[in-house]
């Protein structure tokens, strides 16, 4: 119940994130910048990050053409078509058309699209027991996400530990605040805490449905909170349904 309190406050904080940018505010927000580079070179990158190959390099005096923001790198262009990316530090330097360091900020942000991982962490309560999950995901196109979950939830009667893969649906990946639905399938380990006479272990395989929100946050982080519906199939064939909130962050590379 708490954590339904903390996801509605969440969506009361932030309503302006939840809408996409339309009309003046979205052209000045996702217009490109023009500089021209001050320091004796820049080295540009084929991904956001120090593990990819630098493939370019340009000169001083050169003109770029600043396209998104990803974390602290940034998107940019040639005046030969060459695309790549380059840490925001590196273009501190670069001048605008006055002559000025460009104002970085109103550069957009690039919406999630395909080919990226996610690892998350998320706490919850599962059945009404506090839950702690781990995840790595992968977004296969801009609308459609694979992850694979661990959830451990310890209760006073038992040790449950949870084992899933899910399909997500982002309605709207380019809203700040994108609300997606999900389905998915896996098989839980349940160990009954021992009282006079010691219960054996049981593994139940699953099913569920959930919707929730993902919030983009500065630097590659984004908060994450998602409601799920189980079905869990037991051995008896008495199925047994539980829900389960979660919150937590989750991290793009």
């Amino acid at each position: 119940m708490r954590l339904v309190v903390i996801l509605l406050s969440l969506i009361a904080v932030l309503p302006a994130w939840a809408e996409p940018e339309t009309g003046a505010d979205a052209k000045s927000d996702a217009a490109a910048v023009r500089v021209k580079v001050a320091e004796p070179f820049v080295e540009i990158h084929t991904g956001p990050g120090r593990g990819y190959p630098v493939f370019h390099v340009v000169e001083r005096d050169a003109p770029l053409t600043l396209e998104y923001r990803r974390a602290g790198w940034i998107k940019v262009s040639t005046v030969r078509g060459r695309v790549g990316w380059v840490p925001r530090e590196a273009l501190l330097a670069t001048l605008d058309g006055s002559e000025q360091t460009p104002e970085m900020k109103s550069l957009g942000q690039e919406a999630f699209q395909a080919g990226h991982w996610q690892a998350s962490v998320l706490m919850g309560e599962l059945d009404e027991v506090s839950s702690l999950a781990f995840a790595l995901g992968y977004r296969m196109t801009e609308n459609l996400s694979a992850e694979a979950m661990f959830t451990q939830a310890s209760g006073p009667f038992a040790n449950n530990k949870l084992i899933d893969i899910n399909l997500q649906h982002e309605m709207f990946p380019r809203w700040r605040v994108s609300p997606y639905v999900m389905l998915g399938t896996g098989r839980a380990k349940i160990e009954p805490r021992a009282t006079v006479v010691t219960p054996e272990n049981r593994d139940e395989n699953f099913a569920f449905a959930g919707a929730g929100l993902k919030a983009y946050l500065s630097r590659g982080f984004v908060l994450r909170g998602e409601y799920r519906s189980y079905v869990l199939f037991t051995q008896e064939d008495d199925n047994r349904n539980l829900e389960e909130w979660k919150l937590g962050f989750s991290v793009l590379f």
